[in-house]
């Protein structure tokens, strides 16, 4: 069995590289066609109203390598970022990209853990109502509700949250990154989506297990539905919910970039927002590439756990 499971691992491993290789590929490609700042850069050395000369220009557009072919810079920057430099700031001399990066994780990974509460906190009960109550109005009203959640664009939630909670109520800040209360709405705000996701997803998984006879029997010896979902169902429907933790958290980081804006929060988003508005391709490619390998990363957990979740998979990687 642990062999089984050692070759299930390999094999995710293995399908792991050549992924994260064809991302770091696509990510130098994005950030090179992001633009040239070579005579935004070279206007930074004139004095105001000058224009640079084209030899200006392409002393700077040398200075910076971009005459060098594709795939020769390509891999130089592989190379550095496999030792984890991701070189220098052009817009920020002296500002490397990675000490940049390492600045904004702890704002945007606590933003995104408050949200991750919210959503399991959030989704689970959601789901579980909407099982039990099926076909009774409640439902119907949960339905509407993850649907709208799952539809409503998260620029137009974060203002309306504004409105209601913060310019009506006066219960929380607007704007800061300064104590729990600036953390509600920006925290909410990313997790309405992935909360109606999942609790959809759940609700789902959850009627179709129990319709199982192992459920009849549950019920035969004198449980509740609510104590045979708990008790029995839950486990093996939320299953399928672990399978998309992935997306949740690519959805989580896609998000956090507008939220980040909207709430006046520094961290990743407004990082990347910051590097792609001034051109600055290298942290742009730096961003894009560390919220890539959290991504691939967090979705191969996910593999590497789900044997031991689901004996099915396990049985299925000895075979």
């Amino acid at each position: 069995m642990t062999e089984g499971r050692g070759r299930y691992a390999a094999r995710r491993l293995l399908v792991a590289g050549p992924t994260l290789l064809g991302l770091s590929f696509l990510v130098f490609l994005l950030g090179s066609l992001a633009g040239d700042p070579s005579a935004r850069l070279a206007e930074g050395g004139l004095e105001p109203g000058e224009v640079p000369t084209p030899e200006q220009i392409a002393a700077v557009h040398h200075q910076l390598g971009l005459d060098r072919p594709l795939l020769v810079r390509y891999g130089e920057w592989l190379g550095r970022a496999a030792h984890g430099n991701l070189g220098e700031s052009i817009v920020l001399p002296g500002k490397g990209v990675g000490d940049a990066i390492r600045a904004a994780v702890p704002s945007t990974v606590g933003l995104a853990a408050a949200a991750t509460l919210l959503v399991l906190a959030l989704s689970v009960p959601i789901g579980v109502i909407g099982a039990v109550l099926r076909g009774r109005w409640w439902q119907q009203g949960l339905r509407i509700a993850t649907l709208a959640g799952a539809s409503i664009p998260g620029f137009f939630l974060a203002y309306l949250l504004i409105y209601v909670f913060a310019v009506r109520l006066h219960l929380v800040p607007v704007v800061g990154s300064v104590g729990a209360r600036s953390m509600v709405l920006p925290a909410l705000t990313l997790a309405v989506g992935p909360t109606a996701l999942i609790s959809r997803l759940l609700q789902r998984a959850l009627v179709e297990e129990l319709r199982h006879d192992y459920i009849r029997t549950a019920r035969a010896k004198g449980l509740t539905e609510l104590a045979t979902v708990l008790a029995h169902a839950l486990r093996n429907a939320f299953l399928p919910v672990i399978t998309v933790l992935g997306s949740v958290l690519a959805r989580l980081l896609e998000g956090a970039v507008v939220v980040e804006l909207i709430f006046g929060r520094s961290g990743i988003g407004n990082l990347t927002l910051q590097a792609v508005g001034s051109s600055d391709y290298p942290m742009t490619q730096g961003v894009v590439l560390f919220a890539g390998v959290v991504v691939i990363a967090f979705n191969l957990l996910v593999d590497l756990t789900y044997p031991g979740l689901d004996p099915r998979v396990r049985l299925g990687a000895t075979a």
